[in-house]
């Protein structure tokens, strides 16, 4: 699957996304700063506290996908071109998503050759982790099952999920409803794009998505 190009396309779509966690953030805040200051190390201060804190994640994470994805556009990075196989992308993004997000991996299933890439490695992890992330909401529980392959040209990651997001892969981001609650609306093509930028690609195949490599 190709990225959708066209720098600053998702500005005015950020610009949206970002004003409910924003006002969010603003309404806690002024709602603290109002309270008596016996009354801020009580139980309502501290829901307030934590509303300002999921709307500022939210924005940290809107943002930082679109300048991410502004900077690939305009080769803003210097990639780095190192051999690594698929375990090693896989299992750091599956670590992060439990340790940093709270999803649930243990009942995932590997099925990984000793096979290796080349590119950024940290871009193709975060690529990796986004996708996984993608493929593990559509469940509370989710299980996901990966496998990876290479054949003479290239190598791929085969992801599918008991319970899978629909569509598979998701429409433009200004397509969907607004107010993901994470702010990760953008990370299916920030994914896409970092893919691209290392040769890959994504597809939508035998019920899953496979997320295509160069070979080392």
């Amino acid at each position: 699957m190709p990225p959708r190009p066209m720098r600053g396309k998702y500005l005015g779509f950020v610009a949206h996304e970002i004003k409910n966690p924003l006002a969010a953030a603003l309404w806690s805040c002024d709602l603290l700063k109002r309270m008596e200051p016996a009354d801020r190390a009580g139980a309502r201060a501290e829901k307030m506290i934590d509303v300002s804190l999921r709307a500022l994640r939210r924005m940290r994470r809107l943002v930082d996908d679109f300048f991410t994805i502004e900077r690939i556009l305009e080769h803003g990075y210097e990639l780095k071109r190192e051999n690594v196989g698929l375990k090693d992308l896989v299992e750091p993004a599956m670590h992060a998503l439990a340790e940093k997000d709270g999803v649930s991996t243990e009942s995932w299933v590997l099925e990984l050759d000793e096979v290796s890439t080349v590119g950024d490695v940290e871009m193709l992890r975060r690529a990796v982790r986004l996708l996984l992330e993608h493929m593990a909401r559509a469940s509370p529980h989710p299980h996901l099952s990966i496998s990876g392959r290479a054949d003479a040209e290239n190598l791929a990651l085969h992801i599918r999920a008991d319970a899978a997001p629909k569509p598979l892969i998701p429409p433009a981001p200004e397509e969907r409803p607004s107010g993901d609650p994470t702010g990760g609306v953008l990370g299916f093509e920030l994914a896409t794009h970092i893919l691209a930028s290392q040769g890959g690609r994504v597809e939508e195949r035998d019920g899953g998505l496979w997320l295509v490599f160069p070979r080392a």
